[in-house]
């Protein structure tokens, strides 16, 4: 009775214990199967952001290849014409040439028919006759060789060849895009401590400066009165624009492009977060200004000019070692809302270490 009793409990406990991992097992199934679905869900969505990184690619393939096509119809165009101008200059040498050629040769013929008809009288018997005919003859012979006037057949090679690549590479500037964008700096935006030259292309920090503006300052909701920046006086809302910046000699700077109604004084950050795409050269390091903390950008040698390049059509922002134009760092700039401008900063002067401008350069094509 006693162990039929035990039995039984024990026969209660496994059953209630075996319920009970059952239960755990189709709760872990269920897991299972949830993170097989997402496991599914992150499988589709990678294929899918596969699919689109090379679509994204071969489009920038095609485009590639469009502007290489563009360039090699620009060349052939030229080379149409630089062939068609020297073939046009030797068809009209040629016909002056082939001109005397003729008069020459008309010359050459009456010469030989007057031979002919002399000869011909030489033959004849000897009379009073002949000998009249013959004085005549020698009066209406009197055929001289009148040399036509030389043409110049000279061919300078410098009037169709010369220095043909130089030559090629100034007409292309007419078909570059987007072209070198004529920026200048803003007066109206720099801090009271910057100086800019006359021709507004060049900035620097003047620390002894007085500071005789605070109240323009103050009324001048444009200015900056806080960080040392100013921005350029035209801004950008659609197209593709390029420019380049001289850092030379710099020790630290900051550049790139800032929306329009960027705060002018104190800032928590000022990151693409809140509407700037700027490089910056601190401590010896190429930064990139990105959120929530800058970038390090890695190049081969440290860049004396800073090529920025702004395509307001695919929201993004680029900048190149414009020496070299070696790709530095990217940014996507999103829906642009409002006008973006240039955006500088020449930073103070490093303990006389950062004295340099920074200067807006504009390469002669």
């Amino acid at each position: 009775m006693s162990n039929n009793h035990m039995k039984d409990t024990n026969n209660n406990y496994s059953k209630s214990l075996l319920d009970d991992l059952k239960g755990k097992l189709i709760q872990a199934i269920k897991k299972i199967k949830h993170e097989i679905d997402e496991c599914d869900e992150a499988e589709k969505d990678t294929y899918a952001e596969a699919m689109d990184v090379e679509s994204r690619f071969e489009d920038m393939e095609r485009e590639i290849r469009a502007e290489f096509q563009n360039l090699h119809r620009f060349l052939d165009e030229e080379e149409e014409r630089d062939l068609e101008r020297l073939r046009r200059e030797r068809d009209r040498r040629v016909k002056v040439l082939k001109e005397r050629e003729k008069k020459i040769a008309m010359q050459g013929r009456d010469l030989e028919r007057a031979i002919e008809t002399l000869n011909c009288k030489l033959k004849e018997e000897d009379s009073p006759k002949l000998l009249k005919e013959i004085k005549d003859l020698l009066k209406r012979c009197e055929v001289n060789f009148i040399r036509p006037p030389p043409v110049d057949s000279e061919i300078c090679s410098g009037q169709f060849v010369g220095p043909i690549q130089y030559r090629i590479w100034k007409h292309m500037r007419t078909s570059l895009y987007p072209n070198i964008s004529m920026v200048t700096f803003d007066p109206e935006t720099a801090h009271p401590l910057l100086t800019i030259s006359a021709g507004d292309t060049a900035v620097h920090f003047e620390e002894e400066k007085q500071l005789e503006e605070v109240e323009e300052v103050e009324n001048n909701p444009k200015r900056f009165h806080y960080y040392y920046c100013l921005m350029g006086r035209e801004g950008f809302s659609h197209g593709r624009h390029y420019w380049e910046v001289d850092v030379r000699g710099k020790t630290a700077w900051r550049l790139g492009v800032a929306r329009e109604d960027i705060p002018r004084g104190e800032m928590d950050s000022s990151s693409e977060d809140n509407g700037f795409w700027t490089l910056a050269l601190k401590n010896g390091s190429i930064l990139a200004c990105t959120h929530p903390k800058p970038t390090l950008v890695r190049s081969a040698t440290m860049p004396t000019r800073i090529g920025v390049f702004l395509d307001c059509d695919r929201e993004e922002v680029s900048f190149y070692n414009a020496v070299t134009m070696t790709a530095l760092f990217s940014f996507f700039t999103g829906s642009l809302l409002l006008p973006v401008f240039p955006f500088f900063n020449p930073c103070d002067i490093d303990h006389g270490k950062n004295l340099a401008p920074l200067s807006i350069f504009y390469p002669s094509l």
